[in-house]
This record gives structure tokens, sequence and C-alpha cells, in this order.
């Protein structure tokens, strides 16, 4: 019967195979003519996760809170998936492939990752008509921090990068994080460090798609040094009284699978339980952190288009490292280069740009980045031990600052939206202290902001507070 059914199969589509090949990525078609090897493909579906995101029902939903919003867009999406996916989940089930593994529904961006699919399955799905395009899984990368000195011991004295953009200062006028979670999507954390130990948020707080820990891992460094950064006690995090919840997207090797960012992407949204059960859309975080960027160098990469639309939809603030391919013009990574997210440059402490911190326009012509911030030699919590700490530099390391700075102002004014972060963050930035960059990319010089060098300019989130306060 299985003999039967594949060849039934194989069939029919050697009969339509020439009407199908345009949607079949020509790198996936040119694999399936040359190998005989099982491939691992995203299945993308008509009706993009955008286009439901557009119903009035969804716009209506703005007067909502914001559990209440995302609750709202997590329905829609599934409910979209669910819809445009029913056929060709009812292919998989029929086709009794063995070697074919259960299908993994991305419903956040309207798409299947089916691990190992054979090429009979890769046609016969192409064939379908709520099939959009099959096309071989995208991946990320970390954005590769440069180790500018091993392990150090803990201080007493508050980072550097803290002090530059008046961090402290912020604190004293009782405005600390507290009140606001703090998304990561990275490697991981070590929730056991004496810097992040305290304001771990357990419940649904931890998501391992590839591996399903139970508790918080980082056998990377990455993720539990960006963590610091963001929300970490002992003097290195920008947030310290915010909680943290964590996502490993990106695995130990520093390759971020497309399929576990997408994972994450909806784990954010409405956080579940480390089996991916029970998911609670009120825990949501504010904000969220992503150090890392397409792997391809592809602008505009279309497949975080979907999660990213979401988050914002349902009230949650994306913040993206820009790259550490500079210093030439248009070397800004995606999805960092998005309309929609926040793109974040490096500084060093003398308020230079940091030579590696990439530069805009993208291809398009958008500039990015939109604001930079600390980000070279940054010493915060590292993965060794509970006490280890390790200076690290890189955008990645820039990122986790403006996230943090975007955790005190939801703490001093809960409710805020992305505009008015956006809209409070480059108004109050740092320019004159900048040494200018010469370069003029995009048409846009150095010296004049904003720019594609340094965005708009260099953080200050005292500035920024102070702007909140005057307008109460």
């Amino acid at each position: 019967m299985v003999f039967v059914a594949r060849a039934l199969i194989a069939a029919t589509v050697a009969s339509v195979v020439a009407a199908d090949v345009s949607k079949i990525h020509p790198k996936l078609l040119q694999k399936l003519e040359s190998s005989t090897v099982a491939q691992n493909i995203i299945v993308e579906f008509k009706g993009t996760a955008e286009e439901a995101l557009a119903a009035p029902k969804l716009e209506a939903a703005s007067l909502a809170s914001r559990a209440e919003r995302a609750e709202l867009v997590r329905t829609t999406l599934v409910d979209n998936a669910a819809s445009a996916q029913a056929s060709a989940l009812k292919l998989i089930q029929s086709s009794k492939l063995e070697s074919a593994a259960k299908p993994t529904q991305l419903w956040i961006s309207n798409a299947l990752f089916i691990k190992s699919a054979e090429k009979d399955l890769i046609n016969a799905l192409a064939k379908l008509p709520e099939v959009a395009f099959v096309r071989p899984e995208a991946m990320g990368r970390l954005i590769t921090s440069e180790i500018s000195t091993s392990e150090a011991v803990a201080a007493n004295t508050t980072e550097w990068g803290l002090n530059i953009i008046q961090a402290p200062e912020v604190w004293a006028k009782g405005y600390r994080g507290q009140g606001v979670v703090v998304g990561s999507i990275d490697t991981g954390a070590r929730a056991t460090h004496e810097a992040l130990k305290g304001n771990f948020r357990s419940l649904n707080g931890w998501f391992q798609p590839e591996g399903r820990s139970p508790t918080p891992v980082d056998n990377n460094g990455h993720g539990t040094h960006t963590v610091g950064t963001s929300v970490g006690g002992n003097g290195v995090g920008v947030a310290p009284d915010a909680k943290w919840i964590s996502c490993e997207g990106c695995l130990p090797s520093g390759k971020c699978p497309e399929s576990v960012l997408v994972a994450c992407a909806q784990f954010m949204l409405c956080p579940h339980d480390a089996e991916g059960k029970n998911p609670r859309c009120d825990l949501a975080p504010h904000v969220v952190n992503n150090s890392w960027g397409d792997d391809d160098e592809i602008p505009d990469v279309p497949y975080y288009k979907g999660p990213m639309a979401a988050w914002r939809k349902a009230g949650i603030i994306p913040v993206f490292a820009n790259a550490n391919s500079g210093p030439n013009c248009g070397t800004v990574l995606s999805p960092g280069d998005y309309d929609n997210v926040i793109g974040v440059g490096a500084t060093t402490n003398k308020d230079g740009l940091a030579t590696f911190s990439s530069k805009g326009p993208n291809k398009f012509g958008r500039m990015k980045p939109d604001i930079s911030a600390p980000g070279q030699g940054v010493r915060s919590s590292y993965k060794t031990s509970d006490t280890s700490y390790a200076s690290l530099s890189g955008t990645s390391m820039a990122t986790p600052h403006v996230t943090g700075a975007i955790a005190l102002l939801v703490s001093a004014k809960p409710g805020i939206t992305y505009d008015e972060v956006y809209s409070l963050l480059t108004q109050t930035v740092e320019t004159k202290s900048l040494i200018n960059d010469p370069l003029t990319c995009g048409g846009l010089p150095g010296d004049k902001y904003p720019n594609n060098n340094f965005g708009y300019g260099r953080m200050n989130i005292l500035r920024a507070i102070e702007k909140i306060k005057a307008s109460c």
C-alpha cells in the first residue's frame, strides 16, 4: 500500500512538474536534481501573516489591553495558518512517506517546516493551490562578537556603557525597569549567574525549540552576556529591576535556523512552558533583544516579516543589532534593516563609531542604524560560572543597551508605544561629543545627523526620561 501511494504521488508529480517548477526555489530544485538526500524545507502559503493582521478586527484591537491584543493576534494567525495549511497537512499524512518527519507549524509566518522532506513530497506540495512557495530553510547567525578580554573579576563599579548613557541618573529618579519584562532571542542564558538569578521570570520564561531543556542553558556565552547588559545586576545591566525571559534561537555553533528563530518569535508573542504548552499571552515581554542577523545577507529578508508585524500589532518592541561588517557603507544585516524595528550601531568609550559597526543604507535606501549605543569593550555576565564576567565587542553588545533603556522608558511610562519610544530615543541623542565618521553613506554626510553611520546619534536615556516627565 505504501509502495502504491508513493507510485501515485510520483506519477502525479511527473505530469505536473513543469507547471509547478516556479513554486520551488531554484537552489532547492538544483539540490533535488543532483542528490537523493532529503532536504529541510520551508513551505510558504498564500494568505500571509501580514495580510491576516490587516483585518479590521485587529485595527479595532488597538484600544484593548496588551494581553488582549496579543491573544487576538495569536488567534488570528493560528486560524489563518490552520485554514491555509489544511490540505498540505492532509497530503503529508496520507503520503505515508516514512522518512518525512512531523511538520512544524510556524503559524506566525504561515509556513510549515519539514525536516528531511523527500523529492516526491516536495513536488506534491508544490502542486497544491494553497502553497505559494517551497524553499530551503533560511539561516541566521549571531552578530559575532570580538572578545577583547577573557574572564574578568566582578567589580562593584557601574560599567562605562551605563555611565555614558546616564543610566545611573535614571535609577536615581526611581526608574530601574520595575514592572517590565525583557525578552531575549539568543543562545539562551545562564539563569543561575549572580547578575541574572534575581530577576529571571521562571513562569513561562524559557523555551529551547531544539533540545527542550526544562531550564535555561547557554553553551555559547553570547546570550548570557547580552541579557546581562539589558537587565543584569552588579553594575552591568541598564534595567536591573526588569524581569527577563529567554528563547534559544541560536545554537551553540552561532547558527540560527529559521525554524528555531520563528518558534522563538511565537514564544515571545505568547510565552508558553518549556514543553511548548500552556501559552499565556498576558506574559508577553514589552521589548525583545535580537543580537543576530540573516546569514545570507539578504536585504529586507522576508522570513521575519510576519513575526515582526505580529509583535508590533501586539505592542512588543523589537530591537536588532545592525551587524559587525563595517566600516563600509551598505553593510547592515536584516532584519535589523526593517522599517518597523529599531536597528542599533556600536560606539566606543570615546564616543567614536566602532570600526566594525555596520553602516546603512540597506539595498533599498533605508537609513540604518536608527541609533547607536556602547558596543566596544562591554563587560557583562558570562556563561563559564555563576560569577564569571567577560568583555566583548560588537553591535550585539550595543543592542541590549537600547533594549534595557526601553525597559526604563516603559517603567517610567507604562503603556508607552513603539512610536513614542522611537521618537523619544531619537530626539534625545548625543551628537556633539561624537567623533564624526568621515564616510558619506547613502548621500548622508557623516557630520550631519541622522546619517547611515550613527543613525540619529548615540543614545542618552536620561534625556529621554526627562522628556517624558516634562510632558506629563
